[in-house]
């Protein structure tokens, strides 16, 4: 072997020798990015369903929620609602993973919309704090709302709900310290009117979504009221769902919840009533009912500012002729029917057709229905043939039930 010194010397025309590739230092592995706590969510979240035999739909449904949704909470594109994981933990038998979870995940989107708010440039809108006259204004057009809604119904003001609720929940961070509390709460009771006016229009996915958002601001901000108002709604919804598990869960929540205003804790009598009707059980119904009634005389008497307690007596007739109606289903007896029809007549006198046509249409659907379960089926056509044709909304949907119950 030649030695380096003694190899010949490179002669023109020679292939001149690639010089040597130097080695490049090998690249370190990428770090692991940690793990998000929106990933490990919708991850364990999977983990459960699957764990439990049920398909993204089956949850959906169980929870009150489309399937979509749960796909995209599954595959971190998008939040948790505020009101899933405590509901999903208790189906799925998670044994507290989901709810403790949960915490890390609301801490995560807190830091991430700070982290947006301080680098988004400023917009004018944005910027200007909602100073206690334009929270005053925005109470007081709440209460106009409010009264539109019971007149016309709630579905052509979703929109503008909406605006204001999420403008006061944008805006609370630049409002004085002490208002903080102030324009939550007003945004959890903009959420609940918001939720309210898309159950009138049947869109129960949006209703409670907003649901779940304004019980959240107004559990934050020790808002018992509003809180006691949102879980009624809630068991309202399921109700309406056909679910009386978990109405009876969420008006039990609701009866919890309720401060010392005989109004409210009425309301929420209400709501469990539903709920017992719903489960075929006439005794509960009974005696839940004695107790709004009770409950109602005493707000009458103590001058409870509840918006609820001014129309409590409609909404007690109603809620009589409802229930037996509901029984009826329940158990096919046509005693509770004939109990509905008679508590749904009267009540449906009470009603002005100009002042309340909402009102007078939904009860009218009511007695149609009931009429029907009662095997008075002339009648019920003939109240259907008054109602004006509806395509959409709880009305069109009340018509649908009774014209179904005619039909059978």
């Amino acid at each position: 072997m030649a030695l380096p010194h003694e190899r010949s010397p490179t002669l023109p025309g020679d292939p001149v020798p690639p010089l040597p590739t130097p080695t490049s230092p090998s690249p370190p592995p990428p770090r692991a990015e940690p793990e998000s706590a929106r990933l490990r969510f919708g991850r364990r979240l999977r983990h459960w369903r699957e764990a439990r035999g049920l398909s993204q739909a089956e949850l959906g449904r169980l929870l009150g929620y489309h399937n979509s949704l749960i796909s995209r909470v599954e595959n971190a594109l998008r939040w948790p609602p505020p009101g899933m994981p405590a509901r999903a933990d208790e189906l799925l038998l998670a044994c507290g993973e989901l709810v403790d979870l949960w915490q890390t995940v609301r801490q995560e989107r807190e830091r991430l919309g700070e982290l947006a708010a301080a680098t988004r440039p400023p917009a004018a809108a944005d910027t200007a704090p909602p100073d206690a006259a334009a929270v005053e204004m925005l109470a007081h057009l709440l209460a106009v709302y409010r009264a539109a809604a019971d007149r016309i119904g709630g579905e052509e003001l979703a929109a503008v709900l909406e605006h204001h609720a999420r403008t006061l929940a944008r805006r609370q961070h630049t409002a004085p310290y002490e208002s903080h509390a102030a324009v939550r709460s007003l945004a959890a009771q903009y959420a609940e009117l918001a939720g309210w006016a898309h159950f009138e229009g049947d869109r129960r996915a949006r209703a409670l979504s907003w649901y779940a958002t304004g019980l959240e601001w107004a559990r934050t901000t020790g808002d018992q009221a509003t809180t006691t108002a949102l879980l009624v709604r809630q068991s309202t919804l399921h109700w309406w769902r056909g679910d009386a598990a978990a109405a009876l869960a969420l008006a039990e929540a609701a009866r919890t919840a309720a401060p010392a205003r005989p109004g409210l804790q009425a309301w929420a009598a209400v709501a469990r009533a539903h709920a017992h009707a719903l489960a075929g059980e006439a005794p509960l119904v009974r005696r839940t009912l004695t107790d709004a009634r009770r409950l109602t005389t005493a707000a009458r008497r103590s001058g409870d500012p509840t918006p609820w307690a001014a129309g409590a007596e409609l909404v007690l007739a109603v809620a009589h002729g409802t229930c037996q109606r509901d029984l009826a289903v329940r158990t096919g007896r046509t005693v509770h029917a004939r109990s509905a029809v008679a508590r749904l007549e009267a009540a449906l006198r009470t009603l002005d057709p100009a002042a309340r046509p909402r009102d007078h249409a939904l009860v009218t659907a009511r007695l149609a229905g009931a009429l029907a379960l009662a095997g008075r089926s002339g009648a019920a056509a003939a109240l259907l043939a008054r109602l004006p044709p509806r395509t959409a909304g709880r009305i069109a949907r009340e018509q649908r039930r009774a014209e179904e119950w005619l039909r059978t």
